[in-house]
């Protein structure tokens, strides 16, 4: 008896052994929104040139650094390292004033020589198609040339706390370009060619340092004097595909992807983890300028059975896109009246000989695949045109004027005019010579601006590049986040993502 009581204790013993021992060992979770995780196709060490950078990377630079300007979400812009701007002269003297709580990551405090200076390298190592606001300040350009002193001849100066630009010509959007990543205040931007073995040695103007890089990760940590409530650490990892950065985010380990998979969005805007935003890039149908089957009653026709298509293709794709509706610019759709004098012009046929096959190219992308695949199916069920398409690599596409084997093209791009990929660029290339050299050499926004609208009702009026649709961003989000959004030039807003349990 005592053999089976004693057996019985020791049994007892060991269970709750076991018990506690479990309780000890059980693994623990990490606590919510401390590290916020997220994924890139690539990472790149030479950031030198920020322009030059995709999305992604240039988020590491906008995280490290803050501008004097920012743009929001809602394309409004925010002041930043200045805490004002003060217009002179009729538009050719902007007058920053800086905040007094802006420090480098060391806890130096960042001051206007510190920004003079930045401008004074970015003006001679970036490229030069990135910084066309800033080759508009007076002198810049003589002295990019390498004539002349930046301290006397370039027309950018400051105090004891602003710093002041002085324009050759009025630019509107001067501003506006300040925003762009390629601005962000740095520190020694030389050894930003380097990064990898050079990010330890550097401070840095943003929320964020970079803490470590390796060549799958970057690992960045809060700037210990920004004064904000975000997350204390961002771990940025490589994902070779929008699909596999989406298996590791359904299963916890990331907690955003940019524009997840399209065939996702539904069911994640279903499940309440979708951010659903305007995109600043659109699509745009180009009738080849050599082509002289279509008339202008066919291109027309075209056009319409193109609009009637893209219209059911947006009924199944309204968080991918929206309706251009006959605005080049998604701003030009709140001018009613233009709207409906289009819509007038496009209603009704005229007589026109229509060809039996009209031939669609687009840039080879996996994207365009997928609409123009759709787009030869709607022709084959709801017009007597047969529709036929080729995909071309983006060089033979920039070289698309010297060709005639084509009737038209869809061309997509940036809305932004001053980008490098700007839809303007692509605009230029499918104007007749007469039109073309005039505005092949224009940069800055403003100026871009300003020539496409002498234009815009000639292109629409005689159909020969018309607006189909916008794009809209879209981010997958873990809930353990809020504030999560992308800024108006398409890079991810650091300065406002909070745990949602803070």
């Amino acid at each position: 008896m005592k053999k089976i009581i004693t057996t019985i204790v020791l049994a007892l013993c060991l269970i709750l052994f076991l018990i506690v021992f479990i309780d000890v060992v059980e693994p623990q979770k990490k606590e919510g929104g401390k590290e916020f995780v997220y994924s890139i196709p690539e990472i790149k060490y030479n950031l030198k040139s920020v322009g030059n950078l995709d999305k992604r990377m240039q988020d590491i630079v906008n995280a490290t650094s803050r501008g004097l300007v920012e743009l929001n979400s809602n394309n409004e812009i925010e002041p930043s390292l200045s805490e004002s701007v003060e217009v002179k002269d009729d538009g050719l003297e902007y007058d920053f004033k800086l905040r007094e709580d802006i420090y480098w990551s060391d806890g130096s405090k960042i001051t206007p020589l510190d920004i003079a200076t930045f401008f004074r390298e970015i003006l001679t190592e970036e490229e030069e198609e990135n910084i066309p606001a800033l080759l508009n300040v007076y002198g810049a350009k003589t002295y990019r040339g390498g004539t002349g002193s930046f301290l006397k001849d370039v027309g950018i100066s400051y105090g004891e706390n602003n710093i002041v630009f002085r324009l050759n010509s009025k630019d509107d959007k001067f501003i506006e370009e300040l925003t762009m990543p390629q601005y962000r205040i740095r520190k020694n931007v030389l050894l930003w060619e380097d990064i990898n073995n050079n990010y330890s040695s550097l401070i840095y103007s943003g929320n964020y340092t970079i803490a470590g890089m390796s060549l799958s990760e970057i690992d960045l940590e809060k700037n210990d004097y920004i004064n904000l409530n975000i997350v204390n650490n961002i771990k940025v990892i490589i994902d070779e595909g929008e699909e596999v950065a989406m298996a590791a985010f359904e299963i916890g380990d990331r907690d955003i992807v940019i524009n997840p998979p399209k065939s996702q969005l539904d069911r994640l805007n279903n499940e309440e983890r979708l951010i659903n935003l305007k995109a600043n890039k659109a699509m745009y149908l180009a009738f080849n300028p050599k082509d002289d089957r279509l008339q202008l009653e066919g291109r027309k026709e075209i056009y319409r059975l193109f609009n009637e298509a893209f219209e059911n293709y947006q009924l199944d794709n309204s968080l991918y896109v929206e309706l251009a509706e006959g605005s080049y610019f998604r701003t030009d759709k709140e001018d009613l009246s233009k709207l409906q004098a289009r819509k007038v012009m496009s209603v009704g046929e005229g007589e026109w000989k229509k060809p039996e096959v009209i031939h669609l190219i687009a840039e080879e992308s996996s994207e365009n695949k997928e609409i123009c695949e759709y787009l030869v199916k709607w022709f084959e069920n709801n017009s007597d045109i047969y529709l036929i398409y080729d995909l071309v690599n983006l060089s033979d596409l920039e070289n698309i004027d010297k060709e005639n084997y084509y009737d038209m093209a869809l061309i997509s791009g940036s809305l932004t005019l001053s980008d490098e990929v700007s839809i303007y660029n692509d605009i230029i290339k499918f104007l007749d010579s007469s039109n073309k050299e005039e505005f092949m050499n224009l940069k800055t926004e403003g100026e871009r601006i300003e020539s496409f609208l002498k234009i815009e009702d000639e292109l629409f009026n005689n159909y020969k590049i018309l607006p189909i649709m916008f794009y809209n961003d879209n981010i997958a989000v873990n809930n353990k986040f809020r504030n999560i959004n992308l800024d108006g030039n398409g890079n991810i807003d650091f300065s406002k993502i909070e745990n949602d349990k803070d």
